[in-house]
């Protein structure tokens, strides 16, 4: 059981505390959420004059002067290039890259979402935050910058196999004259096959979808990534059961691609993920000197 004195510290305690909550509600209400709603509505009067040059046709000559305004008079020193955005911001706030580079952020993304600075206060509350708003636009430029990543690694891995010596024939229609299915967007196409009477046949052309060509070249990467990692430690089977991949099946598969060992593989790694290396036709591949 409590003692008295316990009780009453305990209740002075509280008392103290609920003091300190209201006025921090107090605080809240004053300062940090009417500070955000002025900076809100400080963001949506430069996109105002944003859309005013936006909508003029004399976008070249505005930026020009502005930039000669704040040189002139700050010493803010500003690139040909940079953008409306930016730079009314920036002549506005007088402020650093990275508080330009989050403001721009939020108008732009309110401009690609079809918001205009009437109605860029209430886009932000309804997003929760400036924060929110610029995280958003961080995510998905980052999940680009990914995608760019894998569509310029797939292209490596198209170069490699378009440029490498057949590994094996495909005759469709048991050698009867072929009309291959084709399509424009992409330069492979997949067979299925199986081994009947100890020799692989083909016995499908799968209908040509770049989905299936992007998955096969991922694929591809992957396994060749995996299979340089096949160095004598853990790495290569941690690879291997990380992804769902078989050792021994890794092992057939080089083979059958031409893949001699470990250091081949991890060449052609290299080569997939680094714009350093170029392939030649009679050499292999090739380091780029610096």
């Amino acid at each position: 059981m409590a003692t008295a004195k316990q009780k009453a510290l305990m209740g002075n305690i509280l008392s103290q505390a609920n003091k300190i909550n209201a006025e921090h509600d107090v605080y809240v209400a004053q300062f940090v959420t009417r500070a955000n709603e002025e900076l809100y509505a400080l963001l949506a009067n430069m996109m105002r004059v944003c859309e005013e040059i936006w909508v003029s046709d004399c976008e070249e000559y505005l930026h020009k002067q502005i930039r000669k305004e704040m040189k002139d008079k700050w010493g803010i020193k500003t690139q040909k290039n940079t953008s409306t955005t930016s730079l009314v911001i920036r002549y506005v706030t007088r402020g650093n890259r990275q508080l330009v580079h989050n403001y721009a952020k939020v108008i732009n993304a309110a401009r690609e979402d079809g918001v205009n600075s009437d109605n860029l206060v209430q886009y932000i509350k309804l997003k929760g935050s400036i924060d929110a708003v610029r995280k958003k636009v961080v995510d998905i430029e980052q999940k680009k910058l990914e995608e760019n990543k894998t569509n310029a690694q797939n292209g490596r891995v198209a170069a490699l196999l378009s440029r490498s010596k057949n590994i094996g024939k495909i005759e469709l229609n048991n050698g009867q004259k072929a009309y291959k299915a084709g399509c424009s967007d992409i330069e492979f196409s997949v067979t299925l096959s199986t081994w009947v009477d100890g020799e692989e046949r083909a016995v499908a052309s799968i209908y040509p979808s770049y989905a299936i060509i992007k998955f096969c070249l991922e694929l591809y990467r992957l396994t060749c990534e995996i299979a340089a990692l096949d160095d004598g430690t853990n790495k290569f089977y941690a690879a291997c059961k990380e992804h769902g991949l078989n050792m021994d099946i890794i092992h057939r598969w080089m083979k059958d691609n031409c893949i001699e060992g470990q250091a081949d593989a991890l060449e052609m790694a290299r080569y997939f993920n680094n714009d350093d290396y170029e392939y030649n036709t009679n050499t292999g591949l090739v380091k780029i000197a610096a």
